[in-house]
């Protein structure tokens, strides 16, 4: 099995899915899930712990 198939069926199996695609697509949808999720965070409250 290759690096990215073992790779991807791990992230697969914790429930995520590998992002692919030029370093410039991939920057933009991390940066819109961070403001996203950030948003839900604060507005819950949640804290680390």
């Amino acid at each position: 099995m290759l690096v990215e198939q073992t790779t991807a069926k791990r992230l697969a199996e914790i429930g995520a899915e590998a992002l692919i695609g030029p370093p410039k697509d991939v920057a933009t949808i991390v940066g819109n899930d961070r403001e996203r999720w950030g948003k839900v965070i604060r507005e819950a409250g949640i804290k680390p712990e």
